[in-house]
């Protein structure tokens, strides 16, 4: 079976056809009010996805060569997400943040957090960038797991409910104990052991 070219023009692509494809279907869907809401929402959903689907590449070998289209699209979704949160949640002042109660506060600060995280990687992720940088890129490139974390603690905190109830708590507690398990480094099996 042939394979597709995995450059990087081609996988941005991709991607943009996929945020395409959503704000059409929004525009069909949502309800004339809730439209600038519910893009934010999905664009945030997309981001998240996005991160996750990197981390699967563990164990789908073939994904690998998407990692970087993938991660890119993360970061624009994420950009998308955080511009269109600012303008409905915050309604266009960042100091409308004060308003809102401790917990969500903590929610956008850990979103905001993972998105400035991805600022370095999405701009060193390029061959250019791998060469120059040598064992630094690795370095730098191991906090995306990290980072999906984070991220995912700010979908299961602020989501679309807006406070810590109980589910999100749940939520937090599962993403976390998958999050370290997926962090959790792989030990080689010694010789002596089957």
């Amino acid at each position: 079976m042939p394979r597709l070219p995995a450059s990087g023009l081609l996988q941005l692509g991709l991607s943009l056809l996929v945020a395409l494809n959503a704000e059409l279907l929004l525009r069909l869907l949502a309800p004339a009010g809730a439209l600038a809401e519910r893009r934010e929402e999905v664009y945030g959903a997309l981001s998240l996805l996005a991160l996750l689907l990197i981390l699967a590449t563990r164990w789908l070998p073939r994904w690998k060569a998407y990692r970087r289209a993938l991660g890119l699209a993360a970061f624009g979704y994420g950009l998308l997400h955080g511009w269109l949160a600012l303008g409905t949640v915050l309604q266009g002042d960042p100091q409308n943040l004060l308003f809102l109660n401790q917990a969500t506060q903590a929610a956008i600060l850990a979103g905001v957090l993972a998105l400035a995280g991805l600022l370095p990687l999405a701009l060193t992720s390029s061959n250019w960038a791998q060469r120059r940088l040598g064992r630094r890129w690795k370095r730098l490139h191991r906090a995306g797991p990290w980072l999906t974390l984070l991220s995912a603690l700010h979908t299961a905190w602020a989501g679309v409910h807006f406070g810590l109830s109980p589910l999100a708590w749940t939520s937090a507690t599962l993403l976390l104990g998958v999050g370290l398990l997926v962090l959790h480094p792989r030990r080689p099996l010694s010789k002596g052991t089957t």
